[in-house]
């Protein structure tokens, strides 16, 4: 399933899911177990004002995100205002740039099953478009169902960094290897709380595209010391988050 874009009819927002990939999804997301609840950050008013965030897409991800959560009881979806809810924001970890908080932001949170509801730090800044849908549908079933794709030989190394990584992986909707970094950091940060996975779609972010110097996805950026070009294997992304703590 590769969602490029959206209609609009009369300046009014259609479904960005066709009942087609409605279905498909359907078909993904069969597999879940436990309940995972999306929470997606952006304002609540659509009006431009001046020094704020021009939110490009907040409407389109609000949609696709209704959308999402329509094709099975096994999603919930949580709207939260950022600029209404600082403390909420805060809590969550939404990232901050020059203009205060990024969004449109998606991240997650499992009902786990002594009933209790754990937050990860797997985040999408922008909306997941093209072939970073899949990779949401991806992050969802290995929330719901523990599945995890990684080497097993990684997992004990994984588990013993005990610092505070944080892996920004740029990506656009049309880039075909920019799934593989993003879920790379998404599974690391599944396993190890102390990670955190984000992605960040460039060309919504020009503050940090430009800061990092992002010519070519999908980079990921490590602690903000560590650059990685392309999506190298995982053990080697391993190795660069080693490097990023020296």
């Amino acid at each position: 399933i590769i969602i490029y874009g959206v209609i609009k009819v009369g300046g009014a927002c259609m479904a960005i899911l066709k009942e087609s990939d409605k279905k498909e999804v359907q078909k993904r997301l069969a597999v879940m177990n436990k309940t995972v609840k999306v929470i997606t950050f952006l304002p609540e008013s659509d009006i431009i004002v001046p020094g704020r965030r021009e939110c490009m897409y907040c409407n389109e991800v609000k949609e696709l995100m209704s959308d999402l959560v329509a094709t099975t009881d096994k999603l919930s979806l949580v709207l939260i205002d950022p600029l209404k809810q600082p403390e909420t924001a805060q809590e969550y970890g939404l990232k901050k740039d020059s203009l205060g908080f990024m969004y449109p932001a998606i991240t997650f949170s499992v009902l786990e099953d002594d009933g209790q509801e754990k937050h990860y730090n797997i985040w999408f800044y922008g909306i997941p478009a093209g072939y970073e849908f899949a990779t949401l549908l991806d992050d969802i079933i290995l929330l719901s169902t523990g599945n995890v794709k990684l080497n097993k030989a990684l997992l004990p190394q994984l588990a013993a960094i005990n610092t505070k990584i944080t892996m920004d992986v740029f990506v656009t909707p049309t880039c075909p290897y920019c799934p593989k970094a993003v879920f790379t950091a998404h599974q690391f940060a599944y396993l190890n709380p102390n990670f955190t996975g984000n992605m960040i779609e460039a060309s919504e972010f020009e503050e940090l595209t430009n800061r990092w110097n992002v010519y070519g996805v999908p980079k990921t950026v490590i602690n903000e010391k560590i650059e990685v070009e392309g999506a190298v294997p995982e053990n080697l992304m391993l190795d660069y988050v080693k490097n990023a703590l020296l």
